[in-house]
């Protein structure tokens, strides 16, 4: 019989040192888990996939022309147009529309026919779309963009 009494208090002693633990171990899962939801709920939104997103407001408000309106060059240029028009917005557009048909910027010449007319239009935006593609900054769209289209005003000699 004091076999068996020895044993319960065997028993009773590790059931006892495991309640003991039990109560940090615990104590430690549920810091874990309000610390990490924390971190998830306040975790900063990962920087954009390409830096050359704008900020602000468009120069130029009126909408882009559907793409499905053209065929070919001009469907592909309008379609870019599309999908970056803050890109666009700052971009100046090299036929001189601006002087010749009051045109605001590079976004202007696609809000309507213009653009589908226009190979120096076409050949800005899909130039700009690949650079956006490339993941290039804003300055750095620009500056390729009047390094590779500039070329001076026409002048009339009298």
């Amino acid at each position: 019989m004091g076999k068996q009494k020895s044993k319960n208090k065997s028993k009773n002693k590790s059931a006892g040192k495991n309640r003991k633990l039990s109560v940090p171990f615990g104590f430690v899962i549920a810091i874990c888990l309000v610390v990490g939801s924390v971190y998830f709920m306040t975790k900063p939104e990962p920087p954009s996939d390409n830096p050359a997103q704008a900020t602000g407001f468009l120069i130029e408000t009126r909408p882009v022309l559907s793409h499905a309106r053209f065929t070919g060059k001009a469907a592909l240029a309008y379609r870019y147009a599309a999908e970056i028009p803050k890109v666009l917005d700052a971009q100046f557009c090299y036929c001189y529309c601006k002087k010749n048909h009051n045109h605001k910027n590079l976004l202007t010449c696609f809000t309507s026919n213009h653009g589908s007319k226009c190979s120096i239009c076409m050949d800005e935006v899909i130039y700009a779309h690949k650079l956006y593609k490339e993941g290039r900054s804003m300055d750095e769209i620009v500056i390729a963009i009047d390094e590779k289209f500039y070329r001076p005003f026409p002048t009339r000699r009298l």
